[in-house]
């Protein structure tokens, strides 16, 4: 059984420099062509539960094989039985896998994470004056709970409008510096940007330094996390 990490071209330079990066690793490469799957020769499907552990030694090697090349990265817990079903799959999306490796030639993928500062962010909605009246008003034990509920319906409507207007100035610094970008819906109330970028290596730094200078500028609201390089999950689609 072969648990696979990704897809990527092979040539002799390619396969030492898989042989030297994962010297003390059970890590394979099944070929078939100018294509290679690398993968791990497993017992049991242990590998694929998701863990912390297997979740973190799956983007190690990913992370591992984009210092040196371009590679067409597989879901994580992704099986194949045997090495000839492998070999089938690279001969029949040959050209298809050929095309991406050519996209992404180069490129790399960059997470960028803003939440608003816990008092901040109150502050950020309650500029809204409408909202700093009805919140007085609720202090005051005017209103009932329905009041409540609408007012944080309110919130949440003010929050929504912020983030698109943020995410506009954060899409003017960095969008022309990208290749492509996925741009996430909110995991809490309080994140006010996730966006993923396909950004060529050639302009990783001139990147680097337009998230500097948000930093700069909203730094004192809000939190940043700017997280990199990672193998460019979010812009393949690969079953």
């Amino acid at each position: 059984m072969y648990y696979a990490y990704g897809i990527i071209r092979v040539n002799s330079e390619n396969a030492e420099l898989i042989t030297s990066a994962f010297k003390q690793e059970k890590i394979c490469l099944v070929t078939e062509g100018e294509l290679g799957l690398l993968c791990a020769e497993i017992n049991d499907e242990s590998i694929t539960m998701v863990t912390r552990e297997s979740m973190s030694r799956y983007t190690e090697v990913l992370c591992q094989v984009i210092k040196f090349m371009t590679v067409i990265p597989l879901r994580f817990g992704t099986l194949f039985n045997k090495e000839e079903e492998i070999q089938e799959i690279l001969r029949k999306e040959k050209k298809s896998f050929q095309k991406l490796l050519a996209y992404l030639e180069n490129k790399i993928e960059v997470e960028l994470k803003v939440w608003w500062k816990k008092e901040s962010f109150q502050e950020t909605m309650l500029k809204n004056k409408r909202l700093a009246r009805w919140k007085k008003e609720l202090e005051r034990g005017k209103g009932q709970g329905y009041d409540v509920v609408e007012f944080g319906k309110a919130i949440m409507e003010t929050a929504d409008y912020e983030r698109k207007e943020l995410e506009k100035s954060f899409l003017a610094a960095l969008r022309p510096l990208a290749a492509e970008l996925v741009i996430k819906d909110p995991m809490d109330e309080f994140q006010a940007f996730d966006g993923v970028y396909l950004v060529e290596r050639s302009k990783e730094d001139a990147f680097d330094q337009a998230v500097g200078k948000l930093y700069a500028i909203y730094s004192e609201t809000m939190i940043f996390k700017y997280t990199g390089p990672w193998a460019p999950h979010h812009f393949v689609n690969v079953k």
